[in-house]
């Protein structure tokens, strides 16, 4: 997909705008949708902010929907058909095929009981971590309780969601 630019995303009708951002929230397209109306937006950042302000403010199940409606991290490779676009990109990109298979296991272990732990899958945003890191943070944010957890999984929804943001809108032409 080429990119758009803040002005033309501003101008689309409401079928154009979403098919644009399509994605940018893995399977939830609502946020977007309720961005529509908000228009237009000054920056990027204006347009994130909007998106950040919707997730914070959701009802808690449907934040939890939002989380898991992420895939895995370190999916297996019969899996990746199934990931959008989006969480292909960034789980190839991570580096999880470089990793030694004894630390692909581990990991693959510990986000197995991490789902157990809190009913959804681990959420990290792979644009600013390297599959070497995934390991440690997994480590140290499974001591969280079940608040903390769905609050850091939703912070990291909001990274993942400026970086796509990013990707699709021309940064060049504001």
């Amino acid at each position: 997909m080429s990119a758009v630019s803040l002005h033309q995303l501003n101008k689309f009708d409401n079928v154009r705008y979403c098919s644009a951002l399509n994605g940018v929230y893995e399977h939830s397209p609502w946020i977007i949708q309720k961005t529509f109306n908000d228009r237009p937006f000054n920056s990027v950042e204006e347009l994130h902010d909007t998106c950040v302000s919707l997730i914070n403010s959701a009802p808690h199940d449907t934040q939890l929907s939002l989380i898991r409606a992420h895939p895995d991290l370190a999916a297996k490779l019969e899996q990746l058909p199934r990931l959008t676009r989006f969480s292909q990109k960034e789980q190839s990109k991570a580096g999880f095929s470089s990793l030694p298979l004894v630390v692909i296991n581990q990991l693959r272990n510990e986000l197995v009981r991490y789902r157990q732990l809190f009913g959804h899958p681990f959420i990290l945003c792979l644009a600013e971590n390297s599959a070497i890191d995934v390991l440690p943070i997994l480590k140290e944010r499974m001591q969280s309780d079940l608040d903390t957890e769905r609050t850091a999984c939703l912070f990291q929804i909001t990274r993942i969601g400026w970086h796509r943001l990013c990707s699709i809108i021309d940064l060049t032409h504001l």
